[in-house]
């Protein structure tokens, strides 16, 4: 987990602490207490605190306690011990790469095919407005998950979301951009933004997809258009 986003789970627990009852304050510090003598890390610990600290501060106005929510604090440590590690990356570069590589390798797959199998077809980009293309999309999908997708992950605070006209504004202007890169990159001549052959162009679309797949698997990448499961 990259340290903006662990120091932000650690303030958001701290808040959400403050609104507990004395019940269930003094429940959160013997679990604490019982995941430090587990050996948990730090960062293991605000993970596993900012999943039930959201869920205990709201069910908590309807009177349960958090021993009625997650049992005695040895059943939640054991709970939290066996619980299978995502470890998902939310690194920033990462995720606007697998962006890049995904966008870079549809369109370069799409206008290969047409090439090969549509006489009359002409390339619309050359190989740099294709790769500044990738790269800025690559930035505003990311902008997305940023603004707006991560929000709606399990135990997310929302109320860090910015407000709606903010995002709106944001997405308008990375959108904008991304047009103008694509559009001017276009003005672009050739040797050095030159129409690849079409075959040249899918095997490149091909190889770009598949190093995504590696990178993914490998470090396990959050996709930016992915709406996390509640």
């Amino acid at each position: 987990m990259e340290t903006e986003t662990l120091r932000d789970y650690v303030a958001e627990n701290r808040e959400l602490e403050k609104k507990l009852t004395k019940r269930n304050e003094q429940y959160i510090f013997d679990l604490k207490k019982s995941l430090d003598a587990a050996n948990l890390s730090e960062e293991e610990k605000a993970v596993a605190l900012h999943d039930i600290l959201p869920v205990l501060a709201k069910e908590q106005k309807g009177g349960k306690t958090a021993r009625q929510l997650y049992g005695t604090v040895s059943e939640c440590t054991e709970a939290i011990l066996s619980k299978p590690k995502e470890d998902k990356t939310t690194k920033p570069v990462l995720m606007w790469l697998d962006n890049t590589l995904l966008i870079f390798g549809v369109f370069s797959l799409m206008m290969g095919a047409m090439g090969l199998f549509v006489e009359s077809s002409q390339q619309v980009y050359g190989i740099l407005s294709l790769i500044l293309m990738a790269m800025m999309g690559g930035w505003v999908f990311y902008l997305m998950y940023k603004y707006m997708y991560q929000y709606e992950r399990p135990g997310a605070d929302k109320s860090q979301r910015p407000k709606m006209w903010k995002i709106i504004l944001i997405m308008v202007g990375a959108f904008f951009a991304w047009t103008a890169v694509i559009s001017i990159s276009a003005l672009i001549p050739g040797p050095i933004n030159a129409q690849l052959d079409p075959v040249i162009l899918a095997v490149l679309g091909g190889v770009s997809l598949l190093v995504r797949y590696y990178l993914k698997k490998k470090y396990n990448i959050v996709g930016s258009l992915t709406v996390p499961r509640k």
